[in-house]
């Protein structure tokens, strides 16, 4: 898939509501005048306040190489914000083209993937009176940059970067819980691979920089 950059728009950085009704560390679930779980709202992730990396081409592209399973282990489908929304809205917000040259910005998104692992709790009764980590997703994201000239299909520069990052769970955790721990796991893969793209696009794409 390719998108094409969107009409600019500056979003909140992080947007986040949650409603629990607990009880003893249980969540609530009761017949007749229980009010259900508010379900958290989330924004999607801005850079537009970081300064633009502007490129010498004339369009900046996004294409995504990496298809979700949609399917467990993968949980990347079933989050609020996915890692490769996140690195789309990364790529129109931090790369500007200058139109000074016919070139294409391409960024390909190879790995976007959000996995789901099972951990062991200790059962029985003293395991009761324990709190224990149940769930783990592991979080990846691999993308490259390159200026493409569209005639000839020459790529004239690349950078790449490749980040990972995990979370755990309480067994415990609710729905809301989980979601916004996928959103924290997001935003801080997200500020890895910021850091590591713009050092790989200074250091192999500089002399097509502004």
């Amino acid at each position: 898939m390719r998108f094409h950059h969107p009409d600019p728009s500056r979003r909140s950085f992080l947007g986040l509501s949650l409603g629990v009704a607990t009880l003893g560390g249980l969540t609530l679930i009761t017949g007749g005048c229980a009010q259900p779980e508010v379900r958290p709202r989330f924004t999607e992730l801005s850079y537009g306040h970081l300064a633009p990396l502007m490129i010498r081409a004339g369009r900046v592209d996004v294409m995504e190489s990496y298809e979700a399973p949609m399917r467990a282990p993968n949980v990347d489908h079933e989050m609020p914000l996915s890692p490769a929304r996140a690195a789309r809205q990364w790529a129109f917000d931090r790369i500007q083209a200058t139109g000074e040259t016919p070139y294409t910005v391409l960024m390909t998104i190879h790995d976007a993937a959000v996995t789901e692992k099972t951990l062991g709790v200790q059962k029985g009764l003293e395991g009761a009176f324990k709190s224990e980590q149940a769930e783990r997703y592991d979080a990846n994201l691999e993308a490259t940059v390159e200026l493409v000239d569209p005639d000839s299909r020459v790529t004239l520069a690349q950078a790449s970067a490749k980040v990972w990052r995990f979370i755990t769970l309480p067994e415990e955790a609710s729905v809301n819980d989980r979601e916004a721990a996928w959103f924290t796991l997001v935003e801080q893969l997200m500020d890895d691979f910021n850091t590591r793209m713009e050092k790989s696009i200074h250091t192999y794409m500089g002399a097509y920089l502004v």
